[in-house]
């Protein structure tokens, strides 16, 4: 399919139209602003200066996002499968009251957030105190003091293995009063009476006996009344968190607003960021970008609008346009996978039709079951319909739906339905006979099962990676043709067909499959093809020596696309590993098939275990038949170096723009 023609968009207008100007071009989707050069002694001398708009944008965006995941978590809304994004009309949007009332929304969250932390860490401070303060409840002086003039008071504790009786006679001995307040698992807490002449004995005692000293500045009562005051407090806490909760629930009612508003304000961040790109004199700027040219009118409706000049021409030599490709609704949905890889160069070929037939074959080949691919395909048929997604993620759950319907059809010619689950289940639970005309066609499908014959599927295997090849060199055959490069295309690529031909025709006679004088045919047309490759393939070279050896690096070039049509035998090994496991897990499950309790595992291992395979191989097929397209297909022809076209766009993560 052709690659989207561009045109390159030059605009020149007031400044003071810029920014609509840019915002209109967003709301259209289809043009990519560039940044333009700005030339030597020209009039445009300075680029458009945002970067005021772009710090404000980004402040408000930033508190916006800030303030949607609390409102999301009082959100009362009913939750649906899929985010639904508003509808609007982001000009009208600014000018009615729901700007202003998401804002007020906006702040109003902030700041209650703000205190509902603020008292969250209070509370928590508090509950700290009362744990502190739980060993003295019983204690009926005040916490504070330290002593008197004569007398010097110290709280502390003992940890678990000192000996408490020992410690105390020591303090008595050294003339200190201990008491005993209160006793943990593996800490006492006392309190120390001494007189003030005897404290740096008492000190160097009790550090002896690994004593930790407790000050209570701050508690000038008792333990008892100051822990009800912060019981009372932090209750008092709780209270206000409950009430500033209820009014997040008030303000989550408009979440619909804030969500709009922070698209609206993510826009004028993209539309200063773009207007960067612009240059600019004191009255005028100047817009360059790149428009397809199937939108052509569509941009000129909209720039004929303004008082602004513009022209629409096609590339010119040396130009870079990006590139958007343009398939049917079937092809389309592959060419993330092109993206995955490298997007062709403008001007090119691209490969998404041809990539895509071969994809949905080979995938069907490597997952052939009936059972499984209809996973896939409800799965994506359930995503696409009712999951709110954007039309990326869309288009990637439609190709595997696609794939599934292929993994469908290879299935029900390989009777692949979970493996051999119908076989088995007839087998061991209804006593019906797998020779039976449902056992054959479940366990045969409607060709053969590759389990039972994998040499025919691996011939079938190779059968396609050669008509894929063969298709790869076709395409570079005809894109050498439209560039009037006939003779090189005859002379490098057709004698491989010619020796191919002679191979098949050869093998043909060989296998009995044809008559026995094609051999011989075949045999003459290969020494013929062989001889056309070392005479041709050195086209262009300019000696006659340089010609000898490119058409012997044509002949060794023949051992790698013997390489790359054994690559092909992974579709074999895909194949029969998601069948082998299959049949493994539906063995499994039918050894304790029997009672209640044994159908009921039979059911969980079923479901647990298909499902695994099912994971297991459908990212193991996505690979390998991805690395057949990259490798294989694309190494025939393929030009990349392209870069995608990325038009400027109006945010829309919660809204679409009407």
């Amino acid at each position: 399919m052709p690659i989207s023609t561009m045109k390159k968009l030059t605009v020149l207008s007031m400044r003071s139209d810029a920014d609509a100007i840019v915002r209109r071009l967003m709301n259209l989707r289809c043009v990519e602003i560039q940044g333009t050069e700005i030339g030597e002694g020209s009039l445009l001398s300075t680029h458009f200066d945002s970067d005021g708009q772009k710090t404000a944008a980004d402040g408000r965006l930033r508190r916006i996002r800030e303030a949607l995941p609390i409102l999301a978590r009082y959100d009362a809304r009913k939750k649906r499968l899929g985010a639904s994004r508003h509808r609007v009309d982001f000009d009208v949007f600014a000018l009615d009251a729901r700007y202003g009332e998401a804002w007020e929304t906006v702040e109003k969250t902030l700041a209650l957030a703000a205190r509902i932390d603020a008292s969250v860490a209070e509370q928590t401070r508090l509950e700290g105190r009362m744990n502190a303060l739980t060993p003295w409840l019983e204690y009926d002086a005040v916490l504070g003091t330290e002593g008197t003039k004569d007398a010097v008071v110290m709280l502390g504790s003992f940890s678990a293995g000192t000996e408490i009786e020992a410690a105390l006679s020591e303090l008595l001995e050294a003339g200190a009063y201990a008491q005993i307040v209160s006793s943990e698992k593996e800490t006492t807490y006392l309190s120390v009476i001494c007189h003030r002449a005897d404290e740096v004995e008492i000190n160097r005692l009790l550090a002896s006996r690994g004593f930790a000293r407790i000050t209570f500045r701050d508690v000038q009562t008792t333990a008892a009344v100051a822990y009800d005051e912060a019981q009372m407090q932090a209750s008092n806490l709780e209270t206000e968190q409950l009430a500033m909760e209820e009014r997040l629930r008030e303000l989550a009612e408009g979440l619909d607003a804030v969500e709009i508003l922070c698209d609206f304000e993510a826009t004028n961040l993209h539309a200063a960021r773009h207007l960067a790109k612009l240059a600019t004199s004191d009255q005028c700027a100047m817009l360059e970008g790149w428009v397809p040219d199937f939108t052509v009118e569509t941009v000129k409706k909209v720039l004929d609008r303004f008082a602004c000049a513009y022209e629409l021409r096609d590339a010119k030599e040396g130009e870079e346009p990006p590139v958007l490709l343009q398939n049917n609704r079937f092809s389309m949905n592959f060419e993330w996978v092109i993206g995955m890889y490298a997007y062709p160069k403008y001007g090119a070929f691209d490969p998404t039709f041809w990539m895509s037939i071969f994809y949905f074959l080979l995938f069907g080949l490597m997952f052939a079951d009936v059972g499984y691919g209809l996973i896939l395909v409800l799965g994506s048929l359930f995503a696409v319909k009712c999951l709110d997604l954007r039309e990326g993620m869309k288009r990637m759950i439609a190709m595997f739906g696609y794939c599934g319907v292929g993994s469908i059809a290879m299935g029900m010619l390989f009777g692949g339905w979970f493996g051999d689950l119908p076989v088995a289940i007839m087998t061991n639970l209804l006593g019906i006979s797998a020779n039976s005309t449902a056992g054959h066609f479940f366990g045969s499908g409607l060709w053969f099962n590759p389990l039972d014959d994998p040499m025919t599927f691996l011939i079938l295997s190779l059968g396609v990676g050669f008509a894929h090849l063969i298709t790869g060199m076709i395409i570079n055959f005809v894109m050498l043709c439209r560039r009037g490069r006939t003779a090189e295309a005859v002379c490098t690529v057709l004698p491989y067909w010619v020796f191919f031909l002679g191979l098949i025709l050869m093998l043909l006679g060989m296998l009995g499959t044809m008559p026995a004088f094609l051999s011989s045919v075949g045999t003459v047309v290969l020494i013929l093809g062989a001889l056309m490759i070392l005479l041709l393939n050195g086209y262009g070279r300019k000696n006659v020596f340089s010609r000898i050896i490119g058409g012997f690096g044509g002949l060794y070039g023949l051992i790698n696309y013997a390489s790359d049509l054994l690559s092909y035998s992974r579709v074999l090994a895909l194949g029969l590993v998601a069948g082998v496991i299959a049949k493994v897990i539906n063995l499994i499950t039918m050894v304790g098939a029997t009672g209640p309790v044994g159908l009921a595992l039979m059911v969980v291992i079923l479901i647990v275990g298909h499902g695994l395979n099912l994971a297991i191989n459908v990212l193991g097929t996505f690979v390998h038949t991805s690395r057949l397209q990259y490798i294989e297909f694309f190494g025939k022809f393929y030009e990349d170096g392209g870069k995608p076209f990325e038009p400027a766009t109006a945010a829309d993560q919660y809204t679409e723009t009407i």
